[in-house]
């Protein structure tokens, strides 16, 4: 599970976000609260966005219909 840390919110299977450091941590940050982290100084790590996978997951999902 990922969760952003500028807003505290888990992200959703499928969102992208992208990986910023400050305070010398890498951190996770949802594409909405990115001008955020800019404007507190944060450096951002990778140029691509990430996306939230599922893999592990898959095994302990029941369907029910």
């Amino acid at each position: 599970m990922a969760m952003c840390q500028v807003c505290r919110r888990t992200l959703l299977a499928g969102e992208r976000y992208r990986t910023w450091r400050w305070s010398r941590r890498d951190q996770t940050v949802c594409v909405v609260c990115e001008p955020a982290a800019r404007d507190a100084g944060a450096v951002r790590v990778v140029d691509a966005f990430e996306r939230v996978r599922v893999d592990g997951l898959t095994p302990n999902v029941r369907r029910v219909a």
